[in-house]
C-alpha cells in the first residue's frame, strides 16, 4: 500500500508540475479537457479514439489540448486547421519516441524526425516518379502480381477466404518491387518469412502505440524484454535485416547507367553526396526508409482493398455498377490499366468514398512542433505532440452534408455521373509537407487490385453470415477478420 501511494503521489506532482510548466510558458493555451493524474485523458478515448476526439472538439473548438499519459498533446480537427498547420515548417517534426529502433544514422542525421526529412521526401518523390508506370517495367511487375494473387483466390473454387492474410503478402510484395525491383513467389521463403515478420509488426505495432505517452513505462519494457515490445522489436530487426540484406546484394551489382529501383537510386545519391558534411544520405538511413515504406505502402493498399470488397459483399448494386463499367470500359479478358480509371468515374467514386467514409489512417502520424509557435492564436510550446484528426474532416457535416455516416460515392460524381469531384477537403494521404509520398502508387495499386477482382469474381457473404462494417482501429482502420466468397464471373 505504502509503495502504491508513493507512486499514485509521485504521478501527482509530475502531473501538477507539466501543467505549470505549460501555463508558465503562455497564458493564450488552447483549451481542453482536464483528465487524470499520470494516465491523462486516454481512459475516457474509448475504443473509436477518433470518435471521441471529434465530439471534443464540438466543445472545446477545433484546436485544444489533452494530456495523453505524461505528454501535452495539441488535437486539430477541422480542414483549415490542419491545412494551416501542415503548411509550416514549424509543425514538421517526429516525436524522437514515436520510431522503433532507428539507425545512428537516421538519429544522428534527423532524417525523419526535424526538418531534414525535406532533402529525403524530395528524393522519394523524384525516384517514385522515375520508377513509376509507362516507361519503366513496374506496372508489369504489379500484373504480375496480382494475376498470382487471382489464381491464389481461384484455387478456393467458391469457398470462403481470409481476404486479408492473402492481401498482406501479395501488397507487401508490389513494395518490394518498388525497392528492391523483383517480385518474390509465394513458394520463395524469403518472401514467407518477410510476411510473417510483416504480420507481426501489424499485430502489435497499433496495440503498442499507447507506450509513446509513456516513455518510462515503454524503456523499462524494452530493458527487461517484457510483453509485446520485445516481439516487436525482434519483427522490426528481421525486417530491417532483410532490407540490409537486400542493399547489400545491390551495391554488389549497382551499376550508375541502369537504375533498377529505389535502392539502386538511393546508393548512388548517397555516392554523389558523399563530400557533404551535412547530406542526410547515409547508408544507416536506407534500411529505415525502407522499412518504412513496407510498413506504410503495403497496409494502407491492402485495408483499402479489403474494405472495397467487403462493401461490394454489403451492397451487391454498388458491386453491379462497377462490374458493369468494367465490362463497358475493359472487358472480361484484358488486365486493368493505370488509364482505365479516366473512363470508369463511378468505380473511382466508389475508392474515393471508401477513403472517406472509413478513413484508413483516421489519426494522422503524430508530429512535434519544432518550436515555440502559434495556431488559430493559441500558443504552442516547442516539442509538443500534434494529432490531426483526419476522421473529424471526413465527417464533418459542414463540408459533406448531414449524412457523413452514410456510404454514398455519388458525393464525387457531377450530377450526370460522368466526371469525378474531388474537393481539396478530401485527404485521406494528409495534407501538406509531410503528405505520403507513395500517395499516386497506392491509388494506382488500389484500383488494380480492385477492377481486376471485380472483372473476375463475384463478391459475397459465406451463408448465414451478414457484413461487420464495424472497424477496429490498429495502425489503420481495419475491417473484422471476416470470411469472403469470390466466385468465378459467368462469361
Amino acid at each position: 500500500m505504502e509503495t502504491a501511494a508513493l507512486i499514485f503521489i509521485t504521478a501527482l506532482i509530475a502531473f501538477v508540475a507539466l501543467f505549470l510548466s505549460w501555463k508558465k510558458k503562455g497564458q493564450n493555451l488552447p483549451p481542453g479537457p482536464i483528465g487524470l493524474p499520470f494516465v491523462g485523458y486516454i481512459p475516457f478515448l474509448t475504443n473509436k479514439p477518433y470518435v471521441k476526439l471529434q465530439e471534443l472538439a464540438k466543445i472545446y473548438g477545433p484546436v485544444y489540448r489533452i494530456q495523453m499519459g505524461s505528454k501535452p498533446v495539441v488535437v486539430l480537427c477541422d480542414f483549415q486547421t490542419i491545412k494551416n498547420a501542415f503548411a509550416n515548417d514549424d509543425f514538421m517534426g517526429r516525436p524522437p519516441d514515436f520510431f522503433n529502433d532507428l539507425s545512428e544514422d537516421t538519429l544522428r542525421t534527423g532524417a525523419f524526425l526535424d526538418l531534414p526529412w525535406k532533402e529525403q521526401r524530395r528524393f522519394c518523390l523524384h525516384m517514385l516518379r522515375d520508377l513509376g508506370f509507362g516507361k519503366t517495367r513496374m506496372e508489369e511487375l504489379l500484373k504480375e502480381e496480382i494475376l498470382e494473387f487471382l489464381q491464389c483466390i481461384e484455387d478456393y473454387h467458391g469457398s470462403p477466404v481470409k481476404l486479408a492474410e492473402l492481401l498482406t503478402s501479395s501488397t507487401s510484395n508490389n513494395i518490394a518491387a518498388l525497392i528492391f525491383g523483383r517480385v518474390l513467389k509465394l513458394s520463395d521463403p524469403k518472401r514467407q518469412k518477410l510476411d510473417n515478420e510483416l504480420n507481426e509488426v501489424g499485430r502489435i505495432a497499433g496495440a503498442l502505440f499507447w507506450q509513446i505517452f509513456f516513455p518510462w513505462i515503454a524503456a523499462v519494457m524494452t530493458f527487461f524484454n517484457l510483453g509485446d515490445k520485445g516481439k516487436l522489436s525482434r519483427a522490426l530487426a528481421e525486417v530491417k535485416k532483410y532490407c540490409r540484406e537486400e542493399m547489400e546484394d545491390h551495391e554488389k551489382t549497382l551499376d550508375p547507367n541502369n537504375i533498377r529501383d529505389f535502392v539502386d537510386g538511393y546508393l548512388l545519391e548517397i555516392k554523389k553526396k558523399a563530400d557533404e558534411p551535412n547530406t542526410t544520405f547515409k547508408r544507416g538511413v536506407l534500411p529505415d526508409i525502407a522499412r518504412g515504406f513496407f510498413g506504410a505502402g503495403s497496409e494502407t493498399v491492402r485495408l483499402s482493398v479489403e474494405w472495397t470488397m467487403l462493401v461490394c459483399a454489403a451492397f451487391p448494386e454498388v458491386q453491379m455498377k462497377i462490374q458493369q463499367e468494367i465490362d463497358d470500359v475493359i472487358g472480361q479478358e484484358r488486365f486493368p490499366t493505370r488509364t482505365d480509371h479516366l473512363q470508369m468515374p463511378y468505380t473511382e467514386a466508389v475508392i474515393l468514398e471508401l477513403g472517406r467514409w472509413k478513413t484508413i489512417l483516421p489519426l494522422n502520424i503524430m508530429r512535434r512542433t519544432l518550436k515555440d509557435t502559434e495556431l488559430n492564436g493559441y500558443f504552442i510550446p516547442k516539442n509538443t505532440h500534434i494529432l490531426a484528426v483526419i476522421w473529424a474532416v471526413h465527417h464533418d457535416k459542414k463540408l459533406w452534408g448531414n449524412d457523413t455516416d452514410v456510404f454514398r460515392p455519388e458525393r464525387f460524381l457531377s450530377e450526370d455521373g460522368k466526371k469525378v469531384i474531388k474537393p481539396e477537403y478530401y485527404i485521406p494521404f494528409s495534407i501538406g509537407k509531410r503528405a505520403c509520398p507513395g500517395k499516386s502508387f497506392a491509388e494506382v495499386e488500389v484500383f488494380l487490385y480492385v477492377t481486376a477482382l471485380l472483372q473476375k469474381f463475384n463478391v459475397s457473404m459465406p451463408p448465414g453470415t451478414r457484413p461487420d462494417l464495424e472497424g477496429i482501429l490498429g495502425i489503420g482502420l481495419q475491417p473484422k477478420r471476416l470470411e469472403l466468397i469470390l466466385k468465378l464471373r459467368k462469361r
